[in-house]
């Protein structure tokens, strides 16, 4: 119809409209009656049924509904209706049914909606799904509580289904739960890699899987293998085949158990039973079980032997002494089962040959698990304590017959002081009864002196510092004082106090006597002090003036002397020598006397000592006419080489030698030394001296060894002689391990001999050459040397010693005077310190210089110049800080050599460094001056020479000017103080120092003219 018709006819537009109505009105009535259907349907649903229009809005409710709000309760019901209406709208929005849960509380509820877009509303279904749920998870806890008991369980379990294939395995069988559900649906050949064992291990439980299905029987069986680690595991497996109400096989459980544990128990365990046989059998306790009847249910090895040695006793009469032990043997085990408790016995058992045996039983009840009540018995053979106990119980007796008989004086206290016993010598000693000690003070019966150190004792014993000691005590007794020698042990024991033990003897006596002895000792040492005394100022007040005298005979023999003057000279030389060898033959009787003399011990050539004895002698010998011989050493000793002292060896030859030589006016002597024994060590060298001299009676000869004694009263007389020599050299002899013998006859002359035993020494790579050593006189020259020396007449010697070597020497009398010398005035090469010095001695002064604070000046060379001849005195000068000593008199050798021994290194003669500097690279110019020198200087030195002689110290001074600017040039430098002293004004300085200055000058320079020449060109 077109449309300006139609909008054109009202009449048209309200047909279409009532058409329209009429159409709706058809459809409300079909839906209607519809509904009217539903609702009759929904009434009777017991499951809530619910309608919404799209504007959410509920439309119909069936009963059901209307219960399930009443159930849920007003705000679960609230909750419910506006998540419906938001479910309905929806629903209808998206044109589609929804299906959803809904969970309020304890409830849960299926919702299905659907929607009737066409109608315009919504139909909501619920479904109370609570109790299925429920149900749900009841299945869910309970399988949950059955796979968790199975994984907990201490075994791997498995569910096979008919075909072999795994159904189920619990945690201890797979650990991981993804590889859990890989082994699903496997055969055991299929996961055998999994496992790390090898297929066959898999091929037999798959068989063994089979014949328990085919058996409709479990099987049960134990397996064992290595594990990578090197440990063997023990498992428990288990098959058992479940079969359904048909008689089919449903499937096939498996168990396993790990027993490894278990097997190394049942391995320890038997271990344990084998070692605890092993204990028993080995032990010498005698173990058992016995029932009341006396069987025996037990018994270690022990038993069975003492059984097996008890049988021939068994059946002995019943009044027999084995009977009556055995009878009260039984009579213990039956009081053990009657009492249940355990009993300690000592059993006598007597053996078939008499011995009797003790044992030390413990008897204890044993429950049996069938209710039964034993007897195990362990028994200790005490035979030997049970014998100890007897001897320690007779030793107990001898101690108290001891204690009682005992002469000593015993007494036992306690830690406080306290007697506990004494036996009756001690209290016969204090004047008491023995009964009346005990609980007594020792420190009652002390001296009061004693007291305090008796507590100390006990302090010490008390802080377990002291144990055992010993010393004197005094107590007073009533005799008086009496001194008692103790002797303590303090005993300490487990579970007991400690107690001291006393064993003392009275030694009053002794005591006494020991006190006079010291008394005598003391006079003795204070005499031999006394002649030591008298020794040692003997020896000084000799040998200072002796000093003097051969000092200066040795400076007067270096003169221009003639014939007559010398023989005079040689007089007063020989007469002091022999008052010297007095003087030494009375040292060494003395030092001898006081067991003083030691003897070095030094490597020497045996032949050497022997030449050096014989060679004065020899010429002694023939100015008298006598035929002298010798039997050289080296043909019986080809390498003599020993240790030894070879001063005192030299002396015992001297002496012998001398006398022989002294003592016979015609004929001959005749001296021998021969190697008699050698061993890898050591040899044996015997010496003899022989003279045709008058001889010894055989009652003289003993007297010829006494000291101070001759075998005629005019020996002294007609040849001289302390008497000293035989008897010196016996002493040395013996000392030296020999013995010294003699062999004479009035008439037939005397033979002396003695054997020594020397320790072999090493050869020197070159033997030193005999004599003595020269000395080089200008090595001196220029040292500063300090002499302090109370005595003018040594200073002289010392002086005049010096000069010639060219020392300067300054001299003080005093050890004040030195000290202050030695820390002011320019350092000093050498100190010549007398010993006994007025005031400050020598070894005080030097004690007092090593103290100086300039360590240079403290360290100064001292040489001890002394009349003391001891060692031991010169061992004490040396530790009192002296570097060397010398006996006076000595030997200006000897006094030489110590000297330049102290000195630092010389020197060199000359030095051209300075020189060469000047001439810059010209050696003709060095050469030029060197022969300058050379062909001048001797010149030089004759002048000086010649004026020092006519004491022209000014031409000295003048010389010495012009020869200074030579020395300078060449650098000789050694003499520069003495130039400076001699080039000073005449007037000054004493001569005593201007001499040994020029002195030092000309052997510098003589010095550097020998070694000059080696600088020119050949």
């Amino acid at each position: 119809m077109p449309a300006a018709s139609v909008t054109s006819s009202p009449l048209a537009v309200a047909q279409a409209r009532i058409q329209a109505l009429e159409a709706e009105l058809r459809e409300a009535r079909a839906a209607n009656q519809q509904l009217s259907l539903g609702s009759g349907l929904a009434q009777q649903n017991p499951n809530p049924v619910l309608r919404y229009n799209a504007a959410g809005e509920r439309t119909y409710a069936n009963p059901a509904a209307v219960r399930l709000r009443h159930q849920l309760g007003p705000l679960a019901a609230a909750a419910l209706r506006v998540q419906l209406r938001a479910l309905a709208v929806q629903s209808l929005r998206d044109g589609r049914p929804h299906q959803t849960e809904l969970h309020y509380e304890s409830h849960g509820l299926q919702v299905s909606l659907v929607p009737s877009v066409a109608t315009g509303y919504v139909n909501a279904y619920v479904v109370d799904v609570t109790a299925r749920h429920q149900a749900e998870r009841q299945m869910r806890e309970q399988q949950a509580f059955y796979e968790r008991v199975l994984d907990e369980l201490p075994s791997q379990v498995a569910v096979f289904g008919p075909d072999q294939r795994y159904c189920y395995l619990n945690a201890r069988s797979v650990p991981d739960a993804a590889e859990r559900r890989q082994w699903l649906g496997k055969t055991m050949l299929d996961t055998a890699g999994f496992m790390g064992r090898p297929p066959d291990v898999a091929a037999r439980r798959h068989d063994l899987m089979a014949q328990a299905v085919a058996e409709r029987r479990g099987l049960e069986w134990q397996e064992s293998y290595p594990e990578p680690d090197g440990r063997v595991s023990h498992f428990l497996r288990y098959y058992q085949p479940v079969f359904g109400t048909s008689g089919a096989l449903e499937f096939i459980i498996a168990y396993n158990t790990d027993i490894t544990g278990r097997v190394q128990a049942e391995a320890q365990l038997r271990e344990q039973q084998r070692f605890t046989a092993l204990v028993l059998d080995t032990t010498p306790n005698v173990i058992y079980v016995r029932d009341l009847d006396q069987h025996v249910l037990f018994q270690n090895q022990a038993c069975q032997l003492l059984r097996a040695e008890m049988l021939p006793l068994q059946a002995l009469a019943q009044g027999s002494v084995a009977a009556g032990e055995r009878r009260a043997y039984a009579a213990d085990d039956a009081r053990v089962v009657q009492n249940r408790q355990e009993i300690v016995t000592e059993d006598c058992l007597t053996l078939p040959l008499g011995e009797v045996r003790w044992y030390h039983t413990v008897k204890r009840p044993l429950l049996r698990p069938d209710g039964a009540v034993h007897v195990l018995g362990v028994s200790t053979d005490i035979t030997a304590l049970k014998q100890a106990q007897y001897t320690l119980e007779r030793s107990e007796k001898r101690y108290r017959d001891l204690m009682h008989y005992a002469q000593a004086l015993i007494f036992t206290c306690d830690l406080n002081g306290t007697l506990l016993s004494a036996n009756p010598m001690l209290a016969a000693l204090l004047g008491v009864s023995a009964a009346a000690l005990p609980g007594q003070p020792v420190a009652a019966y002390l001296v009061a002196g004693d007291r305090l150190v008796f507590a100390g004792y006990l302090e010490r014993i008390a802080a377990a510092v002291a144990g055992e000691a010993e010393g004197v005590v005094r107590v007073q007794g009533p005799t008086g004082v009496r001194h008692l020698l103790y002797r303590n042990v303090v005993v300490r024991e487990a579970g007991q106090a400690p107690y001291v033990i006393s064993h003392t003897h009275d030694i009053t006596d002794r005591v006494l006597a020991e006190k006079a002895t010291q008394r005598a000792r003391a006079e003795a040492e204070a005499t031999a002090r006394a002649r030591e005394n008298f020794l040692a100022n003997m020896s000084h007040e000799i040998r200072t003036p002796m000093n003097g005298v051969l000092g200066m005979t040795a400076q007067l023999a270096k003169t221009h002397l003639d014939a007559r003057q010398q023989e005079l000279v040689r007089v007063v030389r020989a007469s002091g020598q022999h008052l010297l060898a007095v003087l030494n033959d009375v040292l060494d009787m003395a030092k001898i006397t006081a067991g003083k003399l030691e003897l070095e011990q030094t490597a020497f050539n045996l032949c050497d000592a022997l030449g050096e004895a014989l060679q004065p002698l020899a010429a002694q010998a023939q100015e008298k006419g006598l035929s002298f011989e010798a039997w050289p050493l080296r043909a019986s000793c080809p390498v003599p080489w020993v240790v030894g002292d070879p001063h005192r060896l030299i002396q015992i030859l001297l002496n012998l030698v001398s006398n022989a030589v002294k003592f016979t006016e015609e004929g001959s002597v005749t001296v021998k030394g021969e190697q008699v024994a050698e061993t890898a060590t050591a040899v044996t060298v015997r010496f003899s001296v022989a003279d045709t001299g008058p001889g010894i009676a055989p009652d003289k000869q003993a007297l010829v060894f006494e000291s101070f004694a001759q075998a005629q009263a005019d020996t002294a007389r007609r040849h001289g002689g302390t008497g000293l020599g035989l008897s010196i050299s016996r002493a040395l002899v013996e000392q030296m391990g020999g013995a010294l013998t003699l062999t004479s006859a009035l008439g037939a002359g005397s033979t002396f001999a003695f054997a020594l035993v020397l320790p072999k020494a090493e050869v020197p790579a070159e033997a030193p050459a005999g004599g003595p050593a020269p000395y080089d006189t200008g090595r001196l020259a220029g040292a500063r040397v300090l002499l302090v020396e109370d005595n003018e007449i040594s200073r002289t010697v010392v002086r005049m010693l010096l000069e010639p070597w060219g020392a300067l020497l300054d001299e003080v009398p005093d050890g004040p005077a030195a000290l202050a010398r030695l820390a002011t005035a320019p350092p000093y090469d050498v100190v010549l310190m007398d010993i006994q010095l007025p005031g400050l001695s020598g070894v005080d002064t030097t004690v007092l210089l090593r103290q100086l604070p300039d360590p240079r000046r403290a360290a100064t060379p001292v040489v001890a110049l002394t009349a003391n001849a001891f060692r031991a005195d010169g061992e004490r000068y040396l530790a009192a800080g002296f570097n060397d000593y010398l006996a006076k008199p000595y030997d200006e050798t000897e006094l030489h050599h110590k000297m330049v021994a102290l000195l630092p290194p010389p020197a060199p003669a000359y030095d051209l460094a300075h020189l060469r500097r000047l001439a810059q690279g010209r050696t003709p110019f060095v050469l030029k001056i060197i022969r300058s020198f050379l062909a001048n200087a001797p010149t030089s030195l004759a002048q000086l020479r010649a004026a020092a002689a006519a004491h022209d110290w000014a031409q000295v001074a003048r010389v010495v000017h012009h020869i200074k600017p030579n020395l300078l040039a060449l650098g000789i430098m050694r003499p520069v103080a003495a130039v400076a002293l001699l080039t000073s004004r005449p007037t000054e300085g004493p001569f005593d120092d201007r001499a040994p200055a020029l002195a030092a000058l000309l052997a510098a320079v003589e010095q550097a003219l020998c070694e000059l020449p080696a600088e020119l060109p050949i």
